[in-house]
Protein backbone atom coordinates (compact mmCIF):
# COMPACT_ATOMS: atom_id res chain seq x y z
CA UNK A 1 0.00 0.00 0.00
CA UNK A 2 2.46 2.38 1.05
CA UNK A 3 4.13 1.67 -2.41
CA UNK A 4 1.01 2.56 -4.23
CA UNK A 5 0.38 5.93 -2.76
CA UNK A 6 4.01 6.46 -2.78
CA UNK A 7 3.50 7.67 -6.51
CA UNK A 8 0.80 10.29 -5.49
CA UNK A 9 2.82 13.14 -4.74
CA UNK A 10 4.79 12.85 -7.94
CA UNK A 11 1.57 13.16 -9.78
CA UNK A 12 -0.03 15.95 -8.02
CA UNK A 13 3.47 17.81 -8.60
CA UNK A 14 3.16 17.60 -12.32
CA UNK A 15 0.32 20.07 -12.46
CA UNK A 16 2.25 22.21 -10.25
CA UNK A 17 5.74 21.43 -12.06
CA UNK A 18 4.36 22.63 -15.43
CA UNK A 19 2.44 25.51 -14.23
CA UNK A 20 5.24 27.15 -13.18
CA UNK A 21 7.68 26.24 -16.37
CA UNK A 22 4.59 28.16 -17.70
CA UNK A 23 4.80 31.06 -15.36
CA UNK A 24 8.14 31.46 -15.63
CA UNK A 25 8.41 31.24 -19.42
CA UNK A 26 6.00 34.44 -19.12
CA UNK A 27 7.68 35.72 -16.91
CA UNK A 28 10.40 36.07 -19.46
CA UNK A 29 8.55 36.81 -21.73
CA UNK A 30 6.92 39.66 -20.00
CA UNK A 31 10.67 41.32 -18.86
CA UNK A 32 11.97 40.74 -22.68
CA UNK A 33 8.84 43.14 -23.51
CA UNK A 34 9.41 45.46 -20.74
CA UNK A 35 13.13 45.82 -22.03
CA UNK A 36 12.14 45.91 -25.69
CA UNK A 37 9.18 49.17 -24.52
CA UNK A 38 12.31 51.06 -22.72
CA UNK A 39 14.60 50.63 -25.33
CA UNK A 40 11.76 52.10 -27.84
CA UNK A 41 10.73 55.02 -25.54
CA UNK A 42 14.81 55.69 -24.79
CA UNK A 43 15.14 55.17 -28.62
CA UNK A 44 11.78 58.04 -28.96
CA UNK A 45 12.50 60.41 -26.71
CA UNK A 46 16.83 60.54 -27.72
CA UNK A 47 17.51 59.24 -24.49
CA UNK A 48 20.84 57.87 -23.47
CA UNK A 49 21.10 55.73 -20.43
CA UNK A 50 24.86 56.68 -20.34
CA UNK A 51 23.94 60.27 -20.34
CA UNK A 52 21.65 60.05 -17.42
CA UNK A 53 24.01 57.68 -15.25
CA UNK A 54 26.53 61.00 -16.06
CA UNK A 55 24.00 63.38 -15.62
CA UNK A 56 22.98 61.92 -12.44
CA UNK A 57 27.19 61.66 -11.43
CA UNK A 58 27.03 65.07 -12.34
CA UNK A 59 24.40 65.88 -9.38
CA UNK A 60 26.51 64.41 -6.99
CA UNK A 61 29.55 66.91 -7.43
CA UNK A 62 27.18 70.48 -8.43
CA UNK A 63 25.48 69.48 -5.18
CA UNK A 64 29.29 70.44 -3.15
CA UNK A 65 30.02 72.89 -5.51
CA UNK A 66 33.34 70.57 -6.64
CA UNK A 67 34.21 70.37 -10.27
CA UNK A 68 34.37 66.94 -11.92
CA UNK A 69 38.16 66.68 -11.13
CA UNK A 70 37.47 67.36 -7.26
CA UNK A 71 34.62 64.15 -7.32
CA UNK A 72 37.53 61.99 -9.03
CA UNK A 73 39.56 62.72 -6.14
CA UNK A 74 37.46 62.18 -3.47
CA UNK A 75 36.40 58.72 -4.86
CA UNK A 76 40.13 57.85 -4.83
CA UNK A 77 40.83 58.79 -1.77
CA UNK A 78 37.86 57.30 -0.24
CA UNK A 79 39.33 54.07 -2.02
CA UNK A 80 42.28 54.45 -0.23
CA UNK A 81 43.13 54.80 4.14
CA UNK A 82 40.82 57.45 4.34
CA UNK A 83 37.79 55.55 3.47
CA UNK A 84 38.74 53.14 5.99
CA UNK A 85 39.54 55.85 8.52
CA UNK A 86 36.51 58.06 8.35
CA UNK A 87 33.74 56.08 5.99
CA UNK A 88 31.33 58.38 5.97
CA UNK A 89 33.07 61.55 6.25
CA UNK A 90 31.57 64.35 3.50
CA UNK A 91 33.09 65.18 0.60
CA UNK A 92 34.20 68.67 1.22
CA UNK A 93 35.86 67.67 4.32
CA UNK A 94 37.28 64.50 2.83
CA UNK A 95 39.09 66.82 0.33
CA UNK A 96 39.80 69.32 2.83
CA UNK A 97 41.79 67.37 5.17
CA UNK A 98 43.62 65.62 2.40
CA UNK A 99 44.52 69.05 0.50
CA UNK A 100 48.06 68.94 -1.57
CA UNK A 101 48.59 72.81 -0.31
CA UNK A 102 46.98 75.56 1.54
CA UNK A 103 44.84 76.93 -1.44
CA UNK A 104 42.64 73.90 -1.95
CA UNK A 105 42.35 73.60 2.18
CA UNK A 106 41.24 77.17 2.10
CA UNK A 107 38.95 76.74 -0.74
CA UNK A 108 37.55 73.40 0.49
CA UNK A 109 36.82 75.09 4.24
CA UNK A 110 34.96 77.75 2.57
CA UNK A 111 32.63 75.75 0.62
CA UNK A 112 32.54 73.31 3.52
CA UNK A 113 31.27 76.80 5.79
CA UNK A 114 28.61 78.17 3.27
CA UNK A 115 27.42 74.24 3.09
CA UNK A 116 27.30 73.81 6.91
CA UNK A 117 25.28 77.16 7.55
CA UNK A 118 23.15 76.73 4.76
CA UNK A 119 21.85 73.39 6.76
CA UNK A 120 21.62 74.45 9.96
CA UNK A 121 19.34 77.71 8.83
CA UNK A 122 17.29 74.98 7.29
CA UNK A 123 17.48 72.81 10.57
CA UNK A 124 16.86 75.56 12.90
CA UNK A 125 13.67 76.54 10.39
CA UNK A 126 12.60 73.22 10.97
CA UNK A 127 13.16 73.08 14.65
CA UNK A 128 11.30 76.34 15.47
CA UNK A 129 7.87 75.12 13.39
CA UNK A 130 8.57 71.44 15.32
CA UNK A 131 8.66 72.87 18.20
CA UNK A 132 5.56 75.55 17.31
CA UNK A 133 3.56 72.30 16.19
CA UNK A 134 4.36 70.48 19.33
CA UNK A 135 3.34 73.01 22.00
CA UNK A 136 -0.14 73.50 19.64
CA UNK A 137 -0.72 69.47 19.63
CA UNK A 138 0.26 68.89 23.06
CA UNK A 139 0.07 71.63 24.90
CA UNK A 140 0.48 69.51 28.51
CA UNK A 141 3.50 67.96 27.25
CA UNK A 142 6.88 68.52 27.99
CA UNK A 143 9.41 68.91 24.60
CA UNK A 144 11.93 65.54 24.88
CA UNK A 145 14.56 65.03 22.60
CA UNK A 146 16.81 61.91 22.80
CA UNK A 147 19.86 63.56 20.97
CA UNK A 148 19.68 67.35 22.50
CA UNK A 149 22.19 66.92 25.24
CA UNK A 150 24.67 65.35 23.03
CA UNK A 151 25.03 68.02 20.02
CA UNK A 152 25.37 70.19 23.25
CA UNK A 153 28.06 68.50 24.48
CA UNK A 154 29.77 68.41 20.98
CA UNK A 155 28.88 72.18 20.29
CA UNK A 156 30.72 73.37 23.90
CA UNK A 157 33.73 71.44 23.14
CA UNK A 158 35.84 74.15 22.23
CA UNK A 159 33.63 77.12 22.86
CA UNK A 160 32.89 79.12 25.90
CA UNK A 161 29.82 77.59 26.09
CA UNK A 162 29.92 75.32 29.53
CA UNK A 163 27.14 73.20 30.92
CA UNK A 164 26.23 70.85 33.77
CA UNK A 165 25.53 67.44 33.24
CA UNK A 166 22.97 65.61 36.04
CA UNK A 167 22.43 61.94 36.46
CA UNK A 168 19.26 61.02 38.60
CA UNK A 169 16.89 57.95 38.94
CA UNK A 170 13.24 58.12 38.83
CA UNK A 171 13.34 55.57 41.88
CA UNK A 172 15.66 57.73 43.81
CA UNK A 173 12.61 59.36 46.00
CA UNK A 174 13.34 62.85 48.03
CA UNK A 175 17.25 62.01 48.62
CA UNK A 176 17.17 63.42 44.03
CA UNK A 177 14.57 65.31 44.43
CA UNK A 178 16.20 67.33 47.51
CA UNK A 179 19.64 67.08 45.44
CA UNK A 180 18.02 68.90 42.20
CA UNK A 181 16.79 71.73 44.19
CA UNK A 182 20.44 72.42 45.53
CA UNK A 183 21.96 71.29 41.94
CA UNK A 184 19.70 74.55 40.29
CA UNK A 185 20.65 76.89 43.12
CA UNK A 186 24.35 76.24 42.28
CA UNK A 187 23.91 76.05 38.49
CA UNK A 188 21.62 79.01 38.60
CA UNK A 189 21.75 80.02 34.95
CA UNK A 190 23.90 77.35 33.35
CA UNK A 191 22.39 75.21 31.13
CA UNK A 192 21.46 71.50 32.58
CA UNK A 193 21.41 68.48 31.12
CA UNK A 194 19.23 65.81 32.90
CA UNK A 195 20.14 62.06 32.33
CA UNK A 196 17.45 60.22 33.79
CA UNK A 197 19.43 56.57 33.78
CA UNK A 198 16.69 54.28 34.45
CA UNK A 199 14.24 55.50 31.93
CA UNK A 200 14.22 52.41 29.67
CA UNK A 201 14.00 54.65 26.54
CA UNK A 202 10.82 54.94 27.29
CA UNK A 203 10.12 58.97 26.91
CA UNK A 204 6.35 59.25 29.31
CA UNK A 205 8.77 57.90 31.89
CA UNK A 206 10.66 61.37 31.49
CA UNK A 207 8.42 63.60 31.26
CA UNK A 208 6.29 62.24 34.36
CA UNK A 209 9.89 62.31 36.54
CA UNK A 210 9.68 66.14 35.03
CA UNK A 211 6.39 66.69 36.00
CA UNK A 212 6.89 65.07 39.38
CA UNK A 213 10.22 67.26 40.77
CA UNK A 214 8.52 70.53 38.87
CA UNK A 215 10.83 70.93 36.19
CA UNK A 216 10.40 74.33 34.33
CA UNK A 217 8.52 73.58 30.80
CA UNK A 218 9.50 77.18 29.82
CA UNK A 219 13.33 76.22 30.40
CA UNK A 220 12.84 72.32 28.68
CA UNK A 221 11.46 74.56 25.84
CA UNK A 222 14.08 77.14 25.60
CA UNK A 223 17.18 74.45 25.97
CA UNK A 224 18.19 75.88 29.41
CA UNK A 225 16.94 72.22 30.50
CA UNK A 226 17.21 69.24 28.20
CA UNK A 227 15.80 65.54 29.46
CA UNK A 228 17.12 62.78 28.16
CA UNK A 229 17.97 59.22 28.05
CA UNK A 230 21.40 57.76 29.01
CA UNK A 231 22.04 56.51 24.90
CA UNK A 232 25.58 56.28 25.45
CA UNK A 233 26.95 55.18 28.60
CA UNK A 234 27.90 58.43 30.35
CA UNK A 235 26.45 57.65 33.26
CA UNK A 236 28.36 54.27 33.87
CA UNK A 237 31.61 56.05 32.17
CA UNK A 238 32.06 59.27 34.17
CA UNK A 239 29.20 58.65 37.43
CA UNK A 240 30.42 55.07 37.86
CA UNK A 241 26.89 53.94 38.06
CA UNK A 242 26.07 56.61 41.01
CA UNK A 243 22.85 58.72 41.07
CA UNK A 244 22.38 61.44 41.85
CA UNK A 245 25.70 62.92 40.61
CA UNK A 246 26.60 65.97 38.57
CA UNK A 247 29.22 67.06 36.83
CA UNK A 248 30.89 70.30 35.34
CA UNK A 249 31.69 70.64 31.68
CA UNK A 250 33.94 73.17 30.49
CA UNK A 251 34.01 74.31 26.87
CA UNK A 252 37.70 72.31 26.45
CA UNK A 253 35.32 69.27 26.74
CA UNK A 254 36.84 68.32 30.85
CA UNK A 255 34.14 67.02 32.80
CA UNK A 256 34.82 67.88 36.81
CA UNK A 257 32.89 66.77 39.91
CA UNK A 258 30.58 68.63 41.24
CA UNK A 259 29.53 69.16 45.05
CA UNK A 260 27.11 71.34 45.76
Amino acid sequence: MSFRYAFLPALFALPSLAWANTASTAAQNTLYSAQQMQKTVETASGVNPIQTNQTQTVDKWTEWGLTREDWTRYEELMKGTRGIWTPNLDPLTTLGVEARNEAERERYATLLAKKEFQRTENELKFQRTYNRVFERLYPNLLPFSMNGAEKNLSSSVGSEMNRVIYFTRTDCGKKCADDLVRLFRFANNTPIDIYVVDSEKKDDKIRAWAIENGIDPNKVKTGQITLNHDNNGYWFKYAKSQAPAAFYIKGDGVWQSLAY
